[in-house]
């Protein structure tokens, strides 16, 4: 009877644990404005999306509509609190409450403040940068895949 007592109360603890620690989380989070960055997240996808436009040879029109169904799903389907949620386990595991505390500080100063406020746009450049590099590496990929390729489709 006790160890049937016993193993609710563990669970209890556990989870009061988890509530506790990603209290900071939350707090960090708020500061960070993450529902913003998340929202954010379309922005640093243009880049891909326009790539894919171009890949198809659509006009304006046609990647204008493209553009509109990724739009609509990111915002319709993708579910931005699961996203939350696993990403408040990531910062759980990563970082203690005191180094959470400390970020938390960090992103009150105006540097901090300026870095939240300038990263969706360092992301979605960083994303073209890399793209634009890609695209142009994009023949040594394609030397290097064709033997690969050939084999594998010998091989079947």
């Amino acid at each position: 009877m006790k160890k049937l007592i016993l193993i609710p109360a563990i669970f209890s603890a556990l989870a009061l644990n988890v509530v506790a620690k990603e209290q900071p989380v939350d707090e960090l989070f708020k500061v960070m404005s993450i529902e913003t960055q998340l929202a954010s997240g379309f922005e640093a996808m243009l880049p891909m999306i326009e790539q894919i436009a171009a890949d198809l040879k659509l006009d304006n029109e046609g990647k204008a509509e493209l553009i509109d169904i990724f739009r609509t799903w990111f915002r319709e389907d993708i579910d931005r609190d699961k996203i939350y949620q696993q990403m408040k386990q990531l910062y759980v595991q990563a970082f203690s409450d005191d180094e959470i505390r400390e970020i938390t500080a960090f992103y009150q100063t105006a540097i901090g403040k300026k870095f939240i406020e300038v990263l969706p746009n360092l992301m979605k450049d960083g994303a073209q940068i890399g793209m634009q590099e890609a695209q142009v590496k994009q023949a040594k990929l394609m030397a290097r895949l064709k033997p690969f390729l050939e084999k594998h489709k010998a091989e079947k």
